[in-house]
């Protein structure tokens, strides 16, 4: 479909609006830069990021935990020999140094259900995400479709404006012929000063659309900013729409925000499993491997060779032990947390409820809306027909001469007020038809 690109740059300094030759938005990129921009949207990147190093530490549970020590002590008085394990009166130096391991093998399954529940806690930030980043769509569509409807709006002042200056000066020639009284032209003097005022008004209620436009999208202040006006298809009068419990049956299978919901349902389960897992005993098996030196070593097999690496050797020892935790009583700590889980996960469900009552409500108020604003627009178009035909017949017949200027003016205001009217009630039709595409999951295009 042709579009008609209307080069809208404005800045704002000092209160006055410039235009000049800059980038274009258009609608997809005014989304895009709107939701890669968002600070909220950068938080919750940062919330992926930290359930994904919780998932990263919830897999390294199942390794090895592999620690290294050494020890090293100055003794003065009574020590025990190393040689003949005799307490003598010396002054030593003595050190160790080695390696620990330990190895989980059952543990209630906690490590399991940890990585599972990190795994939709993931999930859960992801969808979350997903609903900023709607949410953020919404808000660029309607600002952006309340940027187009306010400068048509500009443009029917603009027509007016030219109407009435042409009027003017037509009256202005019949005056000075005498055909025509001062009076008429004093009206039409008055109306035109006023059509100029709507005119300013009209802008700058474009002005302030574009600046909500580019807040929305957290666009620089200073920055020049243009958007392109889509050339939008007359609105199908005729479009019926799909019933309200129909739309809400579908989004409910597709919005983020019921999907989160779902998974915050799955944390609290998972985590209720964590907790039972501390009924269970735990099987742990550790080893150690140790050497070390003492200054008063004596090599029994051969006095002479008392070297480090001799007694490395000898004091070389290696352990290893299957543990077995059996849980008998923690002072209720375990059945707290059960107990903690099962409300964790009942808050999980009505918050379920509640994220389902709202799409539910959203949806309905959606439907309404388009139905509300299909009507008005149908009876707004009919409305300007109406007034259109009357202004023409008006206008023929204040050329001629057999109207005043009275009856042209509030032949022409009404039909203005009316093209402002359908004007409005056409993006609210349009804006009214996205949000149910949108619920129905379908992409938000304008054009």
């Amino acid at each position: 479909m042709y579009k008609r690109k209307l080069l809208l740059l404005f800045f704002l300094l000092n209160s006055v609006i410039a235009y000049s030759q800059d980038k274009e938005w258009s609608y997809q990129q005014c989304v895009e830069y709107a939701i890669e921009n968002n600070l909220s949207v950068k938080l919750q990147n940062f919330d992926v990021v930290e359930r994904t190093e919780e998932l990263k530490q919830a897999k390294s549970q199942r390794l090895p935990n592999v620690n290294g020590f050494y020890n090293h002590s100055f003794n003065r008085g009574l020590n025990p020999d190393p040689n003949t394990n005799v307490l003598v009166n010396q002054i030593t130096n003595n050190g160790s140094f080695g390696a620990q391991i330990g190895i989980p093998v059952f543990n209630g399954l906690k490590i399991n259900n940890s990585i599972k529940q990190s795994k939709a806690s993931i999930k859960s930030s992801e969808y979350s995400k997903e609903k900023m980043q709607n949410d953020i769509i919404l808000q660029v569509t309607e600002n952006y479709l309340d940027a187009i409807f306010k400068y048509e709006n500009v443009g029917i002042s603009k027509k007016r404006v030219t109407n009435l200056k042409e009027q003017v000066s037509r009256t202005k020639r019949l005056v000075e012929a005498g055909s025509s009284p001062l009076s008429e032209l004093l009206d039409l003097l008055s109306q035109s000063a006023d059509s100029e005022r709507q005119l300013t008004e009209s802008e700058n209620a474009f002005n302030i659309a574009l600046l909500t436009l580019k807040q929305s999208m957290q666009l620089d202040f200073n920055t020049p900013f243009s958007i392109i006006i889509p050339e939008f298809a007359e609105p199908d009068t005729t479009l019926q729409f799909l019933a309200s419990n129909k739309v809400f049956e579908e989004s409910r299978m597709i919005m983020p925000e019921i999907k989160a919901a779902e998974m915050n349902i799955s944390v609290s389960e998972f985590q209720k499993k964590i907790a039972k897992a501390d009924y269970f005993p735990i099987f742990n098996i550790n080893g150690n491997a140790s050497t070390g030196y003492a200054s008063n070593y004596v090599n029994i097999e051969d006095p002479t060779d008392n070297s480090l690496a001799k007694q490395f050797e000898n004091f070389f020892s290696q352990t290893a032990v299957f543990q077995v935790s059996i849980p008998i009583y923690n002072r209720r700590n375990t059945k707290t947390n059960v107990n903690k889980a099962k409300i964790a996960i009942r808050k999980s469900e009505i918050q379920l409820e509640q994220e389902l009552n709202t799409l539910r409500i959203n949806i309905e108020q959606a439907y309404i809306n388009a139905l509300s604003a299909q009507k008005t627009y149908i009876s707004s178009k009919k409305s300007v027909e109406s007034l259109e035909e009357q202004f023409r017949s008006v206008n023929k017949r204040f050329t001629s001469g057999a109207a005043n200027t009275t009856d042209y003016v509030v032949a022409e205001n009404n039909l203005n007020i009316a093209k402002a009217e359908l004007n409005r009630a056409k993006y609210q039709f349009i804006f009214s038809q996205k949000i149910l595409d949108f619920y129905e999951g379908k992409q938000i295009i304008l054009e």
